[in-house]
């Protein structure tokens, strides 16, 4: 689609502790294979966006290395590409490092692009969205802004701190807060949505005229609270989840062990690509196995993993047991090891005759190249 041009926002994601102490959430692996950021660009590449931009807001070497060539997630190699927007001045400043101060920082981009359409998704928000469903329908309608949203029974425990949305009976948004956890039932705003060039320009416009130090999101609900322009607002229906604590990501990490939840994230007609590895299959010793479990490749098993996720170049040794853990990239386990409800980040090393058992509540995370 060469009048559109697809946003990745690494603006607004959370942080989870020492697990994004060197890395954007945008670049955590996920599943052994994944990064988070690979889902939205595989949303763009599906759907025909092959002129993609990132919205860095930190860490620009872990999502630099993440991308690689960067080719991995377009579809016309000769005519598509990905830019890495990157606001330097908002790291001497942090208060005023924000997505729209990043736009405006890198609006060369833009200026020169030839698209009519700018769509936006969100790093933190694992979906599997055909976007060209909902933009057909933007184009359609002649809308100047539409609003992906899902409706959801957990507000109160999950989609902490994103925009919500309250829409009349003709779907336009009436309303925009914050969700606080204060009601179960939501219109939770998915981080995704589509906005016309020109509107785009007025909302950076608009930005010159209240706080600098204003993202995105506040400033929609700033436009839609000045009837500055309307939000279409559209359901997706699909899986959808918010990585927004260390406790989320092990809880939809190890829910899509479930076949059947797996399969809502991972239909065939639309697969989620990633950085490629030259590695070979995981070996399994003699006396190793695995059991409901994500094995990546490039893995040696030669204890018992179970209900577990092993990320790529992970070794165990003999006599392991390895339950209810995620172990990342070129890990080694030593032999007779026993861990329960653990996450060991990668480059770590785990001694032999090691036990070290946590609960589902309170894992126990050991940071990057631990020694053990």
């Amino acid at each position: 689609m060469k009048r559109v041009l697809g946003i990745l926002d690494c603006h607004n994601s959370c942080t989870l502790g020492e697990l994004t102490s060197d890395r954007p959430l945008a670049s955590v692996s996920f599943l052994g294979r994944y990064a988070f950021m690979d889902f939205p660009l595989s949303n763009f590449c599906n759907s025909g966006i092959d002129n993609v931009g990132i919205l860095v807001k930190d860490h620009q070497r872990s999502i630099l290395k993440h991308m690689g060539n960067m080719m991995s997630w377009v579809n016309n190699t000769k005519s598509g590409r990905i830019n890495i927007f990157y606001n330097e001045k908002g790291q001497m400043n942090p208060l005023y490092n924000t997505d729209i101060n990043n736009i405006k920082e890198n609006d060369w981009v833009i200026l020169k692009s030839d698209a009519e359409y700018i769509v936006f998704q969100s790093a933190d928000m694992i979906t599997n969205m055909d976007i060209s469903v909902f933009l057909e329908e933007h184009i359609e309608r002649g809308e100047e802004v539409t609003g992906i949203y899902k409706d959801v029974d957990d507000a109160d425990v999950a989609f902490i701190g994103c925009n919500t949305y309250n829409i009349d009976s003709d779907s336009y948004v009436i309303d925009v807060y914050q969700n606080k956890g204060e009601s179960k039932k939501a219109k939770v705003a998915l981080g995704t949505w589509i906005v016309n060039r020109d509107t785009l320009n007025r909302i950076l416009e608009e930005a010159e005229k209240v706080d600098a130090s204003w993202g995105m999101k506040e400033l929609l609900a700033y436009c839609v609270e000045k009837g500055i322009f309307n939000i279409h607002a559209v359901p997706y229906k699909g899986y959808a989840r918010r990585i927004d604590s260390i406790e989320h990501y092990i809880e939809y990490s190890f829910e899509l062990l479930k076949p059947e939840v797996a399969a809502q994230l991972f239909p065939l007609d639309r697969p989620i690509y990633t950085q490629t590895y030259d590695t070979p299959p995981a070996i399994y010793g003699e006396t190793g196995g695995a059991r409901n479990s994500f094995v990546s490749n490039g893995a040696i098993i030669e204890g018992q993993v179970e209900n577990s996720i092993i990320c790529r170049g992970v070794k165990v040794g003999k006599g392991s047991f390895i339950k209810n853990s995620i172990i990342f990239s070129d890990t080694k386990i030593g032999e007779r090891v026993v861990l329960d409800n653990v996450l060991i980040d990668k480059y770590s090393k785990v001694n032999d005759h090691h036990e070290i058992k946590g609960d589902k509540e309170q894992p126990i995370y050991f940071k990057q190249g631990a020694r053990i």
